[in-house]
């Protein structure tokens, strides 16, 4: 997302370090797993798992995207990570999602079967799950939960198949609400563009963002654009004016992770740590929120149905409880500065 050199180029010494975005491993220059046009690398068992992510939930994952940036891939990047037993049904859906997202109208969606390459155009308001008509496939399945359901060979079921079918009722009662959780979680761990929505992760440069797709300057802090900053009146720095007296003005961001440090001792004096910190704490607003929205009851059936809590990485009372106070002790009476409150 930023104009500047990614944290998975790092200058030691003069020698250039190539480190794998999820692992942190140190990869040849000319390593064999996914990159993107962003300079995020991902060293090959790495790049295994963000195939799995494909075929876990093609429809979700296409267009293809870099994990960290949320730019398009490059699909010969991911594609030289399949194996042999991959690539026919990666072209069948790539060949059926691309082609038929072109062609959805606003009331209609795309649906392919959890099990084969199958695929078909729908209303919004069909049931949630699909009869898949693939000869060789044939199955019925939950596009909730993406599990099979139960096919009955006659107008009567079985007890165990009724019990069945009750958990995929349940799964459609509550379809939109897993729907918003899984979107605020994701999320708390990118920024969008205020202009575009393009979402990523930034590098360990400063919070000072160029969009790659709309151009558009913001602040990767406040997620505000450049011209809605807030800045001196008489201010002739651009971007930079939103920097200015951040730590006193609580309408204005740091340039750098690290310098809010200097202030408040809970943040860490290292950018990769400190960017973490920052995801964890949006993450758990947004989970808040999301909380709040949806209600205890509401929550507590999402978890019970699809584990939600317990697989999200973040405890109840963490999310309920947590002191959320982005940055503590600006004092807006100080006419002192931090050693490194300003870089112009």
């Amino acid at each position: 997302m930023s104009t500047s050199e990614h944290s998975s180029v790092v200058i030691d010494k003069d020698k250039k370090k190539t480190i794998c975005g999820a692992c942190e491993s140190e990869l040849e220059p000319d390593h064999g797993g996914i990159q993107c046009i962003q300079a995020h690398h991902y060293c090959t068992e790495c790049s295994i798992h963000i195939v799995n992510l494909f075929f876990s939930d093609p429809q979700h994952y296409t267009p293809l995207r870099c994990i960290q940036c949320n730019v398009d891939l490059n699909p010969s990047v991911f594609e030289r990570q399949l194996t042999a037993e991959q690539l026919p049904f990666y072209e069948q859906h790539m060949l059926a999602l691309v082609w038929a997202k072109q062609l959805l109208d606003e009331d209609e969606r795309l649906d392919n079967c959890p099990f084969c390459c199958f695929a078909v155009i729908r209303s919004i308001h069909d049931p949630n799950y699909i009869y898949c008509q693939h000869a060789e496939c044939g199955m019925m399945s939950c596009l909730i939960c993406r599990k099979a359901c139960p096919k009955f060979q006659n107008m009567y079921c079985t007890d165990e198949e009724f019990t069945e079918l009750q958990k995929h009722f349940k799964c459609s009662d509550l379809a939109d609400d897993k729907h918003m959780f899984d979107q605020y979680l994701e999320l708390g761990q990118k920024v969008p563009c205020p202009n575009c929505g393009l979402a990523g992760m930034k590098d360990d440069a400063c919070t000072h963002m160029t969009c790659p797709t709309c151009s558009q300057l913001w602040c990767y802090f406040c997620g505000k654009k450049n011209e809605d900053c807030n800045k001196a009146q008489d201010g002739v720095n651009g971007i930079f004016d939103h920097n200015h007296n951040w730590y006193t003005n609580p309408d204005r961001c740091p340039m750098y992770f690290t310098q809010i440090f200097d202030i408040d001792d809970r943040w860490p004096d290292d950018e990769e740590q400190c960017l973490a910190m920052f995801h964890r704490n949006r993450s758990l607003r947004l989970l808040r929120e999301v909380y709040e929205k949806l209600g205890k009851e509401r929550i507590e059936q999402l978890d019970e149905h699809f584990n939600i809590l317990t697989t999200c990485g973040f405890t109840l009372d963490e999310i309920l409880k947590e002191d959320l106070t982005l940055i503590k002790n600006r004092d807006v009476n100080s006419s002192s500065r931090s050693k490194r409150t300003d870089y112009f």
